[in-house]
């Protein structure tokens, strides 16, 4: 698999500046969208995996000011949710932004396959289960 267009389109997305969530140290565990949504979703609450596949449903947050205030810049830019669906699911995301204004044109499109990696965020864990992923780094994949 090949990098598209460069590293460039790689997010480092504020989620690291501007999440609130600590956790764990190591290499994010690659999982499919729908263990996150089986009965042992509520084992994978706050931590990082990473998972492939589709964006869909994208839908851009035009730049607003940081909540809390005290963060260190004026606007958050690259603001944006998502639907990624695998062979297994779909699962929304969201993500966070950046301080920079060029983040925008990093976020994925309409239909490119993508690997990202981000905190699960289990806000239901009874069936039927409700759980986001907070994208911390997107890469647009160029797939053969």
């Amino acid at each position: 698999m090949a990098v598209h267009r460069g590293m460039m389109r790689g997010l480092l997305i504020g989620g690291i500046l501007f999440s609130p969530t600590l956790v764990d140290a190591g290499e994010p565990e690659y999982v499919s969208i729908q263990t996150l949504l089986s009965p042992q979703a509520a084992s994978y609450q706050r931590h990082m995996v990473t998972l492939q596949g589709i964006a869909n449903n994208i839908e851009i947050i035009p730049p607003a000011p940081p909540r809390p205030s005290k963060q260190p810049c004026l606007l958050v830019y690259g603001r944006a949710t998502f639907t990624l669906e695998d062979e297994t699911g779909s699962i929304p995301v969201e993500v966070l932004g950046s301080c920079s204004p060029t983040a925008m044109d990093m976020l994925p499109r309409e239909g490119e396959t993508v690997r990202l990696t981000g905190t699960v965020h289990v806000l239901k864990s009874d069936y039927p289960r409700h759980v986001i992923v907070q994208a911390a780094t997107i890469q647009i994949l160029d797939l053969p």
